[in-house]
């Protein structure tokens, strides 16, 4: 990733808290900051990040393609391998992960926007672009919201590095896998409101257990000052819990009402969504599966607590498209539900009962991979999964991978078949669906992000 980034290197020595060694150097000017080699250009700061390969070992890289500086962790090896001149440009750090989220706090601490975070374990990035769209009445230079689900450790210092002196709103989306890194990314970003869209079973493999998973979505709270304000559903999992371990921390909490409790009634469902009524207003909700309509309710509650016109809270409702891969309707030969994006067991079972609505009565085949980071629940939860198809036994079946068996073992009824996850398996999926399924079958097509079920998609449409 690269962003602009006008700071001297002077000032980044003294917000990263290191000894000026660069004498007259130091007055020298940055306009980018980059995680990424085959992005820098002259201008450059350039920040190695330890993922499945080591950035350091890009290092080399990225001066041959113009940064003129780079952070480096103290002792890693690659300083061995630079020459003299290279050397010359590595600013040392402890860490470079946590250095870049520095530099963004350095940065956003130059402004003032209302900053908006926004997590759970699903429904994240259709709530993130939801709020966004609440301010779309304010000029584009005013409003950041986080581009496409760059919501982890690099991609929240990114958003925030796109704050300018004309930014009014930030709309910031936060992601995890492991324990503490939603109170890293709150600390950075210092959120003013933040949201919660539910509580649920992904990443359990690496929480250990779902209480876990309650307290870590809570800790968007970490980096909130005493006027805070966290947003829940009033049915979230683990609520007392996550009530009791806010309180001690002094945060305050506001819940939305859901079902027709709420503000937000449903007057009409068909395939193509939901007509509602808001406050007296009619409203055209286009996306299918009844879940969603919490991820609104959501957006409404910040809506009505920033007392924003009842108008922009009915247009950001009817303005929204869903991202790639995220309920994208393809009407081709199938009409193929491409919900590839990623998958756990919230959002699959939201997805099975959005496709039902949109067949509505037509033939209805689903086409489940495997749910990862379920860890020692992997089989509880895709046999879960397979109960709820139990009510709908008119629909096919196909999974694809060794633990989406368990929902065609769970389902028992109407017709499963298992695929393995191996390049034959892809084919012969690919191959049963040509063959069998007629035209205009609506297909719903999920699974967790490595399954790469887009692949599936392609071939179909081709």
């Amino acid at each position: 990733m690269i962003s602009h980034f006008r700071y001297s290197l002077f000032t980044v020595l003294k917000v990263l808290n290191q000894k000026d060694s660069f004498g007259p150097d130091s007055g020298f000017l940055f306009k980018y900051i980059s995680t990424s080699s085959v992005e820098c250009k002259p201008g450059s700061l350039f920040i190695p990040l330890k993922d499945k390969r080591d950035g350091h070992d890009f290092i080399p890289d990225a001066i041959s393609r113009g940064a003129d500086y780079f952070l480096c962790e103290k002792g890693n090896p690659i300083l061995h391998k630079l020459s003299e001149s290279d050397k010359s440009k590595a600013i040392l750090v402890k860490d470079s992960l946590a250095s870049l989220g520095i530099l963004a706090q350095f940065h956003k601490n130059r402004f003032s926007p209302l900053i908006i975070a926004v997590t759970g374990s699903s429904g994240k990035t259709t709530t993130k672009e939801l709020v966004g769209n609440l301010f779309r009445f304010l000029p584009k230079s005013s409003l950041v919201v986080t581009e496409k689900n760059y919501n982890n450790e690099i991609g929240v210092p990114f958003t925030l590095f796109r704050i300018t002196e004309s930014t009014q709103v930030v709309v910031c989306e936060m992601g995890m896998n492991h324990r503490g890194e939603i109170a890293r990314l709150s600390r950075i970003a210092n959120p003013n409101i933040a949201l919660i869209t539910n509580i649920g079973s992904a990443h359990i493999e690496y929480l250990k257990k779902p209480e876990n998973i309650a307290l870590e979505k809570a800790d968007i709270t970490e980096g909130m000052n005493e006027a805070g304000i966290l947003f829940l559903p009033e049915d979230a999992a683990y609520l007392s819990e996550v009530k009791t371990y806010l309180k001690k921390k002094k945060k305050n909490l506001m819940f939305w009402k859901q079902s027709e409790k709420s503000d937000l009634k449903i007057l009409k469902e068909s395939k193509e969504g939901f007509l509602l009524s808001y406050r007296g207003h009619q409203v055209h909700w286009k996306i299918p599966g009844i879940a969603l309509l919490s991820n609104v309710r959501g957006m409404l509650a910040i809506g009505e607590y920033l007392k924003l016109p009842e108008a922009h809270l009915v247009n950001a409702i009817e303005t929204y498209h869903p991202p790639d891969k995220r309920m994208n309707i393809q009407k081709k030969h199938y009409t193929i539900i491409n919900d590839t994006y990623n998958a756990n067991p919230e959002s699959m079972e939201s997805s099975i009962l959005a496709s039902v609505q949109i067949a509505s009565g037509k033939p209805l085949v689903w086409v489940l991979g495997t749910m990862k980071e379920l860890g020692k629940y992997s089989k509880h939860y895709h046999k879960k999964i397979g109960v709820v198809l139990k009510d709908f036994p008119e629909g096919i079946l196909l999974t694809y991978g060794k633990d989406a068996k368990e929902i065609a073992n769970a389902r028992k009824i109407g017709f499963n078949l298992s695929f393995d996850e191996t390049e034959e398996g892809r084919i012969l999926l690919v191959k049963w669906i040509k063959d069998h399924a007629s035209k205009g079958t609506v297909i719903l097509v999920k699974g967790s992000r490595s399954m790469k079920m887009e692949t599936l998609v392609a071939d179909w449409e081709e």
